[in-house]
C-alpha cells in the first residue's frame, strides 16, 4: 500500500515538474513578451502608423506633407518592426534554452562517457578534427 502511495506521488511529481518547466514557463515568456510588446506599442505606435500611413504629416495637406509623412511613417514602421522581431527572437531563444535544460541534463546523466571532465567545458569547447 506505501509502496503504491509512493509510486502515484512519484509519477505526480514528474508529470507537475514537466508542467511547471515547460507550460507555466512557457505562460510568464509570453507575459513578458506582452509586457514588452505593449511598451513598444506605447513608444513606437506601429499599428498607429501603419493607419495613417497615407495621411499627411502635421495636418500640412501640401506635396511636402504627403512625402514626408510617407517617408517618415515607412522608416518608422520598419525599424519597429526589427525592433519587435528582435524582441520576440530574445524571447523564443530564452524559452528553447530554458525548455533544453533538463533535456541536457539527463542526456548529461544517462549517455555513457559524457560526464567525463567539465560538462561546461565540453559544452564550450570547440572541436577541430
Amino acid at each position: 500500500m506505501v509502496l503504491i502511495f509512493l509510486l502515484k506521488t512519484f509519477y505526480f511529481r514528474i508529470i507537475m515538474f514537466f508542467r511547471h518547466w515547460y507550460v507555466d514557463s512557457f505562460y510568464v515568456i509570453w507575459g513578458w513578451l506582452q509586457g514588452r510588446v505593449r511598451g513598444l506599442e506605447k513608444n513606437l505606435a506601429l499599428r498607429l502608423n501603419l493607419r495613417f500611413i497615407f495621411v499627411p504629416l502635421y495636418q500640412e495637406y501640401n506635396v511636402y506633407g504627403y512625402v514626408l509623412g510617407f517617408i517618415f511613417r515607412t522608416l518608422r514602421i520598419f525599424f519597429g518592426g526589427i525592433l519587435y522581431l528582435f524582441v520576440f527572437l530574445v524571447a523564443l531563444a530564452a524559452y528553447l534554452v530554458w525548455a533544453a535544460v533538463p533535456i541536457f541534463f539527463v542526456y548529461k546523466a544517462l549517455v555513457p562517457g559524457s560526464e567525463s571532465g567539465s560538462w561546461l567545458k565540453d559544452l564550450i569547447e570547440i572541436k577541430l578534427p
